[in-house]
C-alpha cells in the first residue's frame, strides 16, 4: 500500500459531466474509504483535531472507519457536526482539517472530508441518525433563519433536549445551502433536504404568526426582541425541528 499518496476519489468523466448538473465527486466506496482510512497514524496529539472549526474527534472516526464500524463513527460525528454530509463537501479541508495532517510532511494529507462525507453518505442510505435527547426538558426554543449556523444551533440544542421550532423568510430550509451553493458540488435533494433535520412531512406551515400577547412575559428587557419578532413574523414560515 503506498501511505503516501492517497486513494484516488472516483469523479464523473468530463465528457460525462459537460452533459449535466449531477455532483461531479462521486466519493469512495466502502474499500477505498477503508483504505485511506488506513493511512491516518492515529496521532496522540491530533494537529488536524485543530484545524477543524468544530473539534470532530478526526483520528477517533477515522479509525472507526479503518475497522469498517460506520455506524460508530457516523455517531463520532454527529457529536460535533451537524452537518457532516455538507461539510465534507464544502468545507475547506485543504486548509482546515487537512492543511494540518502531519502525512502532508512526507506526501499527501490524509482525504478526512472524503471520509466524512463517505461515513454521512453511508449514514443516510442506511437510515442512521443522530442521537436525540432522551427526554425534552420542557423549554421550547425559535431559531430565526435555516442556513447552516440556524441548523446547526438548532441541531445542538435538540440534543439538549429542547422543543425547537426554526423560522424561515424563505420557502425551503438550507440558507446558502440551498441557494448559494450550485448542484454540482452539493446536491439539494439528495443531501441538503435530507441532511436539513426539519419535519420532511410537513415541513412548512405558511404565515405562522408568533402570538401578539406573550404568556408570562419573562423581562422587561427582552420587550424589542419580541416586538421585533412579531413585526417579521408574517412573513416567516416555521420548520418543526426533528
Amino acid at each position: 500500500m503506498d501511505v503516501l499518496n492517497r486513494v484516488p476519489v472516483r469523479e464523473q468523466e468530463p465528457q460525462v459531466r459537460a452533459a449535466n448538473f449531477e455532483e461531479v465527486c462521486l466519493g469512495y466506496n466502502e474499500e477505498e474509504a477503508k483504505a485511506e482510512a488506513a493511512r491516518c497514524l492515529n496521532c496522540k496529539n491530533a494537529q488536524c483535531m485543530k484545524g477543524c472549526p468544530v473539534s470532530i474527534n478526526i483520528p477517533a472516526f477515522i479509525a472507526q472507519v479503518k475497522e469498517g464500524n460506520f455506524e460508530e463513527a457516523y455517531h463520532i460525528i454527529s457529536q460535533s457536526s451537524a452537518l457532516p454530509a455538507v461539510c465534507g463537501r464544502v468545507c475547506p479541508q485543504e486548509s482546515q482539517c487537512e492543511g494540518k495532517c502531519i502525512r502532508r510532511i512526507k506526501g499527501e494529507p490524509v482525504a478526512i472530508g472524503k471520509l466524512e462525507r463517505f461515513v454521512a453518505d453511508w449514514a443516510r442510505e442506511n437510515d442512521i441518525k443522530p442521537k436525540k435527547a432522551e427526554k425534552l426538558n420542557g423549554h421550547k426554543v425559535a431559531v430565526i433563519g435555516s442556513g447552516p449556523a440556524g441548523l446547526t444551533c438548532a441541531g445542538d440544542l435538540a440534543k439538549l433536549g429542547y422543543d425547537v421550532t426554526i423560522f424561515e423568510a424563505l420557502h425551503e430550509a438550507g440558507g446558502v445551502l440551498v441557494y448559494g451553493i450550485p448542484e454540482f458540488r452539493l446536491p439539494k435533494l439528495d443531501v441538503v433536504a435530507k441532511e436539513a433535520p426539519i419535519n420532511d412531512e410537513n415541513d412548512v406551515s405558511h404565515g405562522r404568526k408568533l402570538p401578539t400577547v406573550p404568556p408570562a412575559f419573562p423581562s422587561a428587557a427582552f420587550s424589542p426582541v419580541l416586538h421585533i419578532l412579531l413585526s417579521y413574523s408574517s412573513s416567516f414560515h416555521s420548520f418543526p425541528f426533528l
